[in-house]
This record gives structure tokens, sequence and C-alpha cells, in this order.
């Protein structure tokens, strides 16, 4: 299914982006060809004027002079005197662009008054402008027209330099416009199929976590249900004397079941984030002092020696849920109680900083494995399964650091200086 996911939301980024990459690809086309045809456009007009100049400097004109910047601009000059053509004209053949020579020179008249007839009888020494034409057969030519005297006379000068860029040179440059967004394109999709992969990795990993949630809260309610079945089965038939006991497993049995369900619901309203705590300020000793009065004599029946650890100098209030955090405690002694074999030693103790409220729960058992420390407080986890009571499902260290993390704090385990497991519970003094 998020193969399917991945493939298409990579399809429609893909898709997305393709048609981005088209447009700005179309933009920085049209940019870079107005951007050549205005320089080409700028070159012409220096280029002509610098003949032009030329020109008027000259008594005699260079055939030899004229044919070579006609092949080094890429340009046609059509030089009339006096009304009729030079010699270098009529030694070369204006076929192609004689249209467009007379076109030049109507617009020049027609547009920019440079009438020969009129020149003849001005006094204006030179006169030249720099316009543009279309022709049908020819298509956009840069013209630069210029009437100039000349011993009693004048020369009508027209220069022509096509507007358009070169077929060769244009698709050149289309084609390596289009092989470069292609190739960003190509590259933007692989990008995009392994970051979508990555995005659905964390929901991939919830939605398996979701499944062996299922299955384990599943096996754990299976368990109790067979029990209470069997035993009311037997006790229909079992002799009134033998009732109470199978009545017996019936109750511890429920009563596994709601613990169990309460600690599902625990977990299923931090999920949802509508699991609240009610801070105020807490006297650390105090709430460990109680604590040890509670569980005194659980550890006494399993023969274990309970013990705390309080400064000389009284501990700085927390600004804590006291009955979340008497709640974490609760589930690290039982926890330490479970690994502790019987003669060893569980002690609690606490201690502020300016920054932390420390309280530890620390054991001698046989510790945590370096490769498990993060896994125990996976849900429905169990570091060693033959040494897990009927009581353990698995979830009250996940539950713990739930607590502790609605505290804005941290839940930490290390191993024992003497061996065993250390579990810290650091509470920020400022959480509010």
């Amino acid at each position: 299914m998020f193969k399917k996911v991945q493939l298409r939301l990579s399809f429609f980024c893909s898709l997305a982006m393709g048609l981005i990459l088209l447009i700005m690809t179309c933009l920085c086309l049209a940019f870079s060809e107005s951007s050549i045809r205005s320089r080409n456009e700028t070159v012409f007009r220096n280029n002509a004027s610098s003949i032009l100049s030329y020109i008027d400097s000259q008594q005699t004109l260079s055939h030899t002079w004229l044919s070579q910047m006609e092949h080094n601009y890429g340009i046609i000059i059509d030089i009339l005197d006096g009304g009729s053509p030079l010699l270098y004209n009529r030694l070369r053949s204006h076929d192609a662009s004689q249209d467009l020579l007379d076109l030049a020179r109507s617009v020049a008249v027609s547009e920019y008054g440079l009438n020969p007839e009129t020149f003849r009888s001005s006094s204006v020494l030179c006169q030249y402008e720099a316009f543009s034409v279309t022709s049908k057969n020819c298509g956009e030519y840069y013209v630069m027209a210029a009437l100039m005297p000349r011993k009693g006379s004048y020369l009508d000068i027209v220069i022509l330099c096509p507007a358009f860029l070169p077929a060769g040179q244009l698709w050149q440059q289309r084609l390596f416009f289009g092989t470069g967004s292609a190739a960003v394109w190509i590259i933007l999709t692989i990008l995009a199929w392994f970051f979508i992969g990555r995005m659905l990795r964390p929901i991939k990993e919830n939605r398996q976590r979701q499944i062996q949630f299922i299955a384990s809260a599943s096996h754990e309610l299976r368990s109790p249900l067979a029990v209470i079945l069997s035993a009311l089965s037997a006790a229909r038939t079992a002799a009134p004397g033998d009732q109470p006991r199978f009545f017996g497993s019936i109750e511890s049995e429920g009563q596994r079941m709601t613990r169990l369900v309460n600690d599902m619901l625990l977990l299923a309203n931090s999920d949802n984030k509508t699991w609240s705590i009610r801070p105020s300020l807490t006297d650390l000793d105090t709430l460990l002092l109680e604590t040890y009065e509670k569980y005194e004599p659980a550890a006494h029946e399993k023969r274990l020696h309970l013990q705390i650890d309080l400064p000389e100098d009284a501990l700085t209030p927390c600004f804590c849920d006291k009955e979340r955090i008497g709640q974490t405690l609760s589930i690290l002694l039982d926890n330490a109680f479970s690994y502790t074999p019987a003669g060893g030693t569980v002690q609690m103790c606490a201690k502020t900083t300016d920054k932390y409220s420390a309280i530890s729960v620390t054991d001698n058992g046989p510790g945590i494995p370096d490769d498990q420390k993060e896994k125990i407080f996976d849900r429905f986890y169990r570091a060693d399964e033959a040494r897990s009571s009927r009581g353990h499902f698995g979830l009250g260290l996940c539950i713990a650091k739930e607590i502790v993390l609605l505290h804005k704090g941290k839940l930490t385990v290390s191993d024992a200086p003497e061996g065993g497991a250390v579990f810290t519970i650091l509470l920020p003094q400022t959480a509010k």
C-alpha cells in the first residue's frame, strides 16, 4: 500500500515539477532570445555607425573593404550615388534582397523623412535613421538608412542585417535549454521518490506499531478470557465446596483484564493528546516517603531491601502532577521488584539542581543489555519473557515515559555501578 502511495505522490510531484520546469524553460528561453536580439540590434547599430563614419571620411570607396564588411558583420550594404547604383552593387546580385532594399528605402522616406530630393536641396550635411522592417519573403531585418552629401551629389546608403537568429544557433540554444530542463526534471523526480519514501517511513512504522499493538493486546486479552471461560465451565460442574476457588480465578483474571484495559486507555489518551495533568508544587521528599511506606510491605514479602536516600537539606518543591509522578514511581518499583532476586536491594533517591529535579530507582538485578535499553519503553515489550509475571503486560515503562514526557521531562535508564539498572526521572524546575 505504501509503495503505491509513494508511486502516486512521486508521479504527481514529478508532473507538477515538470510543468513548472516547462514554464520556466519557456520563459528563460524567450528572455534569452529577446536579450540576444536586443544585443544583436545594438551591435548592428554600432557597426553600421562605424561604417557610415568610415564612408563619410573617405573620398573613394574600396570594393574590397565593402565586401569584407559584409562578410565580417553578416550584413548587406547597398549604396546609390546620386540615385545610380555603384559599380560594387552591380558586380553582385541583390535579387534575393532587392524587394527588401526597396521596402527599407520606402519606409525611410515615408516614416523618417529621408527623401533624397529634399536632401539635395537642403543644407543638412548628413541624415541617418535606424529601424526595422519585415518582409513576407525575407523576414525581419534591422536597417540603417542614411543620406550623405558627396561632391555636389549624395550617397543613398542602406545597410541591412537579419533580425532573426540563425536556425542552427536557435535550435542549439533550445536543445541546450531542453536537455538541461529534462536532466533537472529527472534528478528532481528521483529525489522526490526518495524524499517521499523517507516522509512515509514514520507513517509506515507507526502503522506497523499499531498492528503489533493490536496483535499484542489481543493476545494479552485472550489469555485471561480463556481462563475465565474455563473457570466458568468448571464451576458449573464442580462441587459447591470447590466453586469458590474457580470464582476466585475468575475475579483475579477479571481484575487483570481491567488493569490491561486501563493501561491501554491511558496510552490511547496519550496518542490522542487528550491525557492531561494537573501540576502543582509538590514536595518530592514527602512523595518518596509516602511511596516507601506503600511498598515496604511488598518488598518485605518478596524478601527485598527497600531503601530511601534523601539529602539532608529539604528538596526544592517541583511543579508536577503528584498523582502521576507517584504512578510513575510505582511502575518503576514494580519493575524493580520483578527483576531483583530475593535478598537484593532496591533504592530510591532524589536530588534537585538549578534545572532539574531528579528521582532515581536503583536495583541490583540482572541489569539491562545496551541493545535493549531503548526497546524496554516500547509497548508490550518484555526484556525477559521467562521472568515476566502474569501481572505485567509490558506497558508499564511505556506509560511511565508518557507521563514524564507530559511534564516535558526525561526518563532514562543506565547501568548501576554494582550491577543492575538505574531508572532516572528528570523533571524541569520551570515546567508549568
